[in-house]
């Protein structure tokens, strides 16, 4: 293999959503000032070797807890479990060009209306009437404002649980980014509760 080739490879990784370095030591401070406003607790950990700093950071709403982490490797992420009283699957993702073309061809993806949204994400649930009313409008702007890269939303009927599960970016970003990624949320659950799709 040649140097460019190297060279490419490694570029190509530290692009990537989840893999590369960061260091979060300088945001411990952001977070908790971010856990103290919200009234949320900020916890530092480490690997076992203590070379990887992990933040962790959660933030109640009503019944829930809003979780987020982020590490020197990796991404940045929130986590959030509820009780379950529907089924219902939803992935959002962002679109690349081999999405586009597979989708000509394959199940048509799930379009809210808005091109620049719709030509950005490809979204897969087995409830497209549900989808289209919980990703507003206002919560669309901010995926695309930050460019969120996935929202996960898996049901376990047996145990009647769910987990939204979304991966932001590589780094943790600033104070006002947070604040509106944590409004989105909030949103987010506003609607799942609704529509009854949580309890």
């Amino acid at each position: 293999m040649t140097k460019e080739k190297d060279k490419n490879i490694i570029q190509t990784i530290i692009k990537g959503p989840s893999l590369g370095y960061t260091d979060n030591f300088p945001k411990r401070e952001m977070w908790e000032e971010i856990a103290k406003e919200l009234n949320g607790e900020f916890k530092i950990k480490y690997n076992s070797g203590y070379q990887i700093e992990i933040h962790n950071i959660s933030i109640p709403y009503k019944t829930w807890n809003i979780k987020i982490s982020v590490s020197d490797s990796s991404p940045l992420k929130f986590h959030i479990s509820f009780a379950s009283s529907k089924d219902f699957e939803l992935s959002l993702s962002w679109e690349d060009f081999i999405e586009r073309i597979l989708k000509k061809f394959g199940k048509p993806e799930i379009e809210l209306g808005w091109i620049e949204f719709d030509k950005h994400y490809l979204i897969k649930s087995n409830r497209s009437d549900l989808v289209k009313e919980i990703i507003t409008p206002e919560i669309q702007k901010t995926l695309l404002k930050y460019n969120v890269y996935s929202i996960s939303y898996q049901t376990d009927t047996a145990t009647k649980t769910a987990e939204l599960i979304s991966v932001i970016q590589r780094r943790a970003g600033e104070k006002e980014m947070i604040f509106e990624l944590i409004d989105m949320y909030k949103l987010l659950i506003d609607k799942l509760e609704k529509l009854r799709i949580i309890e």
